[in-house]
């Protein structure tokens, strides 16, 4: 037998040549592959990681685009059945993404297996068995992500993962045939009992300096917890990612100013034409057969004519889109750079009919040759709501006219400094922006600039935050564009002028000077903050053992907390002054929201800061003069509670409650956010179980 030395020498040329040109490969070849590898994973990093699981930025990002594709084909699927517009099936966000995965991951642990059989009895249910195969097959040979195609298989494996999800958290739910009693208890109870109650707030951040001092391990392990976190104002954990700020200039109009101008050259002949122009449709008189709707003064259900028709007179100014408050703009810090919550103010939709509500003068019909005077309210009776009309008009005829020539000269500044930035010639200094307070002073407006502030921050401070603009679009059925949308919202641009008005009519210009994205600041850069952190969650404890003192202390000795509190402020040591407040009567759900038929809303009792879950439940948990203790939501306060007084007493509240148990509706709102909350804890717990952790804040629909 020839043996492997003799096989190896007989052909040891032709081996020696395959051996030099595998390390020629190795040497060139091998190096670059190997750093463009390494580059790869720099550049694709884990977005989000779990006990079993990982997705990088590039898998998320496909995972997020094919559920979008997939709603695309489901709606194009429901079409072709003959069913109108749906809601998009699957939700398009990251979080819910990975959410809907650990979800499905958790189904197959328990064994529910969704089969192509199952897939495909949805989809005909779906498109009520209407929509052949073959159709389908075509919508699906369609489908894309930019330029790849996507297949059938994943399509599948999209919905059976959906419907996994689906399946396993329907069947942690409770009550799975309804509401349980206790629930709508509870919820019966926070709509109609109120108490009274004397409160002493305790400041977590009175005790910071009192709390030792931390280990440099101890705040690099917060920041990273928490570095991608953008701070909110109702959360209890920090958040040290900077947000996205913009800085701003404006002029405002003062609706009353200008209004008060314009009324001085109305004339009488002006009035007399505008009564006898609309007096047909405006100014009828009432009669006991008609509603009790003055047409001068429409209800919020009449709805005000576009403004391209209506060139001569304004509408009254609409009401607040939802969201919308008054005030000026502050910039405030709270506890963990938290920006102060947002001012609530009443939301919706009012039109008003104007000047020029269609007419027979102005659509060109010829008015009745006689008309009998007693049919229209008498001129001296309307004149002075005409002359308001009037004035509106000319108001804000004369505040387009001056904000149209500011906004143009704002556009060629800012042509003339894009132009500066391209060249730089040597020698030339760059343009000059239009001089606002000299603009303002000469036209009668006010001027403003801002520092870079957050959306949260310009939402809070009201004033031009909170101001919109009205627009035509039969898809938006609010027709209400937000200034925070146009200043705050993806690709705005710098220096272009926007114009926007408030809930108290006064008018805006503004253009956007200077756009910071947000970011993640170096532990270095961020070391301050996340040390102000740190102190505020150890001294949470020292707060909470403060209040507890003062309830107990009350408790025993059966008295009022204001004297408990002066009892112990002589011997108290740190923690800063303590004072008691009594506030009250006060439901756990406003009453104002949910009589208007609105979603439910968690009161906000005048002297309590940010009030969440915790504070209701130790409150309504309490008989009169008993005590306790909670904090506020983002527990930046720990407040000594005594029960006052309840109102009805538990023995009415029930006769009410077993009276009023065939009507669901009052409390079927609160129902329905009683389920929810609980559809987020077995998220909460499912997330907590799998160890998820996002390497960044997760990313949703923009703002």
């Amino acid at each position: 037998m020839v043996g492997s030395f003799e096989i190896f020498r007989k052909y040891q040329r032709s081996l020696l040549v395959i051996v030099a040109i595998l390390a020629m490969l190795a040497f060139f070849v091998l190096p670059p592959f190997l750093q463009m590898g390494g580059e790869v994973g720099a550049q694709d990093p884990v977005a989000v990681r779990w006990k079993g699981g990982e997705l990088r930025e590039g898998g998320l990002e496909r995972a997020v685009a094919i559920r979008a594709v997939v709603n695309r084909f489901l709606a194009e699927a429901a079409a072709l059945g003959g069913r109108g517009p749906m809601r998009p099936f699957l939700p398009e966000q990251e979080e819910q993404t990975v959410q809907t995965m650990l979800l499905a991951q958790d189904a197959k642990d328990n064994g529910i297996v969704v089969s192509d059989r199952a897939v495909n009895d949805f989809l005909a249910q779906w498109t009520g068995n209407l929509v052949k195969p073959e159709q389908l097959a075509d919508l699906l040979s369609r489908l894309r992500v930019g330029p790849l195609a996507v297949s059938q298989r994943e399509v599948f494996d999209v919905l059976r993962t959906e419907l996994a999800a689906q399946t396993i958290l329907m069947l942690h739910q409770p009550a799975f045939g309804g509401t349980p009693p206790g629930w709508r208890w509870d919820q019966f109870r926070r709509l109609d009992q109120q108490a009274k109650v004397e409160l002493v707030p305790v400041i977590v951040e009175t005790f910071a300096d009192a709390v030792p001092a931390p280990t440099e391990p101890a705040l690099r392990s917060l920041y990273e917890k928490h570095k991608n976190a953008l701070p909110e104002a109702r959360s209890s954990s920090p958040g040290f990612r900077e947000p996205h700020r913009v800085q701003y200039e404006y002029l405002v109009a003062k609706r009353g100013v200008f209004d008060e101008e314009a009324a001085k050259e109305v004339t009488e002949e002006q009035v007399a034409e505008f009564y006898e122009k609309n007096k047909v449709s405006m100014f009828r008189a009432k009669t006991p057969v008609e509603k009790s709707e003055d047409p001068a003064e429409p209800t919020t259900d009449t709805p005000a004519e576009p403004a391209a028709e209506k060139p001569a007179e304004k509408p009254a100014e609409p009401a607040a889109p939802p969201g919308a408050s008054t005030g000026k703009t502050p910039v405030t810090s709270v506890s963990f750079k938290q920006p102060a919550p947002a001012a609530e103010a009443a939301g919706g939709q009012a039109a008003s009919a104007t000047a020029g509500d269609a007419t027979p003068a102005e659509s060109g019909a010829d008015a009745p040759a006689k008309d009998d005077a007693s049919q229209f309210e008498p001129l001296e009776k309307v004149k002075d709501d005409i002359r308001k009309r009037l004035a509106q008009a000319r108001a804000d005829a004369r505040i387009d006219a001056v904000f149209t020539k500011v906004a143009g000269d704002i556009a060629s500044y800012a042509e003339d400094y894009a132009l500066w930035q391209a060249r730089r010639p040597s020698g030339v200094e760059a343009p000059r922006p239009p001089d606002l307070a000299k603009i303002a002073e000469k036209q009668g407006l006010e001027s403003g600039r801002s520092q870079l502030v957050s959306a949260d921050a310009a939402v809070a401070g009201g004033g031009i935050g909170s101001s919109f603009e009205r627009f035509s679009d039969p898809a938006n059925p609010f027709g209400f564009r937000s200034w925070l949308d146009q200043m705050y919202g993806s690709n705005t641009m710098l220096l272009r002028p926007i114009t926007s008005r408030d809930v108290e009519g006064n008018r805006y210009l503004s253009w956007k000077t200077e756009d910071q994205p947000e970011f993640t600041p170096s532990f270095e850069t961020a070391r301050t903050d996340v040390e102000r952190a740190w102190r505020i969650i150890e001294a949470r404890s020292l707060a909470r053992r403060r209040a507890e003192e003062i309830a107990r202390q009350a408790q025993d000795k059966k008295q009022s907390l204001a004297a408990t509190v002066q009892e112990l402020q002589a011997t108290a040591a740190g923690g800063g002054p303590l004072e008691a407040i009594e506030i009250g009567p006060f439901a756990w759900f406003a009453q104002d929201a949910v009589a208007g038929g609105g979603p439910p809303r968690m009161s906000d009792p005048e002297g309590v800061s940010m009030p969440g879950e915790e504070f209701m439940r130790a409150v309504f948990a309490l008989e009169p003069d008993a005590t306790s203790a909670a904090f506020n939501e983002p527990q930046t306060v720990c407040y000594a509670i005594r029960m006052v007084s309840q109102e009805p007493s538990p023995e009415q509240l029930r006769e009410r409650f077993v009276a009023a148990r065939g009507d669901r509706q009052r409390t079927g709102m609160l129902e329905q956010a009683e389920m929810s909350r609980s559809f987020r804890g077995t998220l909460d717990e499912l997330q907590k179980r799998r160890g998820l952790d996002w390497k960044r804040q997760p990313r949703g629909f923009e703002r």
